[in-house]
């Protein structure tokens, strides 16, 4: 099942460009969610689709700031993988997450940083949730992207129970599985969480995707904000 950006109304709460000025937006107050729409440099999809081949697992916690971020990164991933004969740098992959950290951090003029980095092979949140944070920031360097919902028609009652992940079923979460939203590999978001001020029951109701034979795995990283 392929799942993409569906058209709705005016009432629609979250701002989507292929600008990265986009994200400046989350500060609107009728905004929940804003995505930059990118497409990820070749020798980024290079690297990481030969180190996801590898079955190599990653997951890190780290806080810190970009740089001592970037530090850690540096270690965990290697520098350089060999594939027959080519040389595959992670000079663009290194490059382009610096580049996230800082834009997030300088967006919320945060000195410190939460940093999630994940290989998934089954969906790590998959029922519909929100979550409990001020704002948080996510994108897909491989695999399936993360799963919403647009907040004029879904039931939070249903959030937490059984029902959170049902669709088309008395009660459930959504009506019509046609209005589930996905994000792009490569796509960046920043999402509002119950903790942003004034958005108490609107946080954005996401979800981890089911994976499938084709894309069986992820690598994902979430960036909140510490200090």
């Amino acid at each position: 099942m392929s799942l993409t950006i569906q058209p709705l109304d005016a009432a629609d709460d979250w701002s989507i460009d292929q600008c990265p000025d986009v994200l400046a937006d989350i500060y609107n107050d009728d905004t929940s969610m804003a995505i930059w729409q990118r497409q990820l440099h070749q020798g980024v999809t290079s690297y990481l689709s030969e180190l996801m081949s590898q079955q190599k697992n990653i997951s890190l916690k780290l806080s810190g700031t970009p740089e001592q971020l970037m530090a850690e990164i540096h270690r965990v991933f290697p520098s350089a993988l060999i594939i027959d004969d080519a040389c595959l740098s992670a000079a663009d992959f290194y490059e382009d997450i610096h580049q996230l950290l800082k834009m997030f951090a300088c967006l919320f003029d945060a000195k410190a940083l939460g940093l999630r980095i994940d290989t998934l092979e089954r969906a790590m949140c998959p029922r519909f949730h929100v979550d409990n944070i001020n704002a948080r920031l996510i994108t897909t360097y491989h695999g399936l992207a993360t799963e919403w919902l647009p907040h004029q028609l879904s039931d939070r009652s249903a959030l937490g129970s059984s029902r959170a992940s049902a669709i088309n079923t008395p009660g459930a979460i959504i009506a019509d599985e046609q209005f589930i939203q996905r994000m792009n590999c490569g796509d960046v978001a920043l999402l509002k969480g119950e903790y942003w001020q004034g958005n108490e029951g609107r946080g954005v109701i996401h979800r981890s995707p089911a994976l499938t034979e084709q894309q069986p795995r992820r690598l994902v990283i979430t960036c909140d904000l510490i200090a």
